[in-house]
């Protein structure tokens, strides 16, 4: 049988799964493989998708990364995490150097949650990918940080996920949205107690949204009656393992719209 010359695979192939490949192999692996191959790596379409997965400290995690999948079937997958990284050099040359081949394509940003930004950052990725899609925020961030994401948002007219482990600046961040991104879906709030003001400027503020996670959280329960009256459209909530709530009848009659309901672990204390 006659075997495939990888290096002879056309361009728009091979930019295609070099798209899904994830930025270390990008930057350590496929420039090495071939002429073709490293050309192929200038190509901004290669870039549009950035996981930020890896850093000195984080080369042996064992904790898969959160990923938003825009689709109707949509959802975060992350787990609480404690540990913090300080930031670092190499992860903000990184940053630059792969947002730099991208030319402003990048659709998706998503950092592991145990890194840490440095300030600037969000506001330096805002200015260069105007095309955002969706962002995954590190677990811990500064309070300055959390307000550059809020600014930010004015910048994402496409934005059309979020997820957010702080509820420093969220409120203004929601306003933000509901003014300028017509095509959010997706929120993500993983704090250790939805605040009852964030809660009703969601329930307010974005009354299109098919994807609310707040899992883990301490939700009170006129706090979801809130979300679920103003929430209408939603096709997937996630309120799991949240304490503060147990889902009675009015709840489960609130949330008889909603495709995918997951309340399993949810208690009142």
């Amino acid at each position: 049988m006659e075997q495939r010359d990888w290096n002879e695979l056309p361009t728009h192939c091979l930019i295609e799964i070099l798209g899904k490949v994830g930025i270390e192999s990008l930057v350590g692996t496929i420039p090495f493989v071939c002429k073709s191959w490293y050309n192929a790596t200038f190509y901004p379409q290669c870039w549009q998708r950035l996981v930020f997965t890896k850093s000195p400290h984080l080369r042996s995690s064992k904790f898969s990364i959160p990923i938003l999948r825009l689709r109707k079937d949509s959802r975060f997958d992350m787990l609480p995490y404690e540990s913090i990284d300080e930031a670092n050099d190499s992860l903000e040359k990184l940053v630059h150097f792969a947002i730099g081949r991208s030319h402003g394509l990048v659709t998706e940003v998503v950092f592991h949650p145990r890194l840490h930004l440095k300030e600037g950052q969000i506001m330096w990725i805002a200015q260069r990918c105007p095309s955002l899609k969706l962002l995954v925020l590190p677990s811990h961030l500064s309070y300055v940080i959390n307000f550059e994401v809020s600014d930010s948002i004015c910048n994402w007219k496409g934005l059309e996920g979020l997820q957010v482990a702080s509820l420093i600046g969220l409120k203004k961040s929601i306003i933000n949205i509901n003014k300028n991104c017509r095509n959010f879906n997706h929120l993500c709030v993983y704090v250790p107690r939805l605040d009852g003001d964030v809660a009703s400027v969601i329930a307010s503020q974005l009354p299109d949204i098919k994807t609310l996670d707040l899992r883990f959280s301490t939700v009170e329960r006129d706090d979801l009656v809130a979300i679920l009256k103003g929430c209408r459209k939603l096709e997937y909530l996630d309120v799991s393992e949240c304490k503060g709530v147990a889902c009675d009848n009015e709840i489960l009659k609130l949330a008889g719209h909603i495709r995918i309901f997951k309340h399993e672990g949810s208690c009142v204390s």
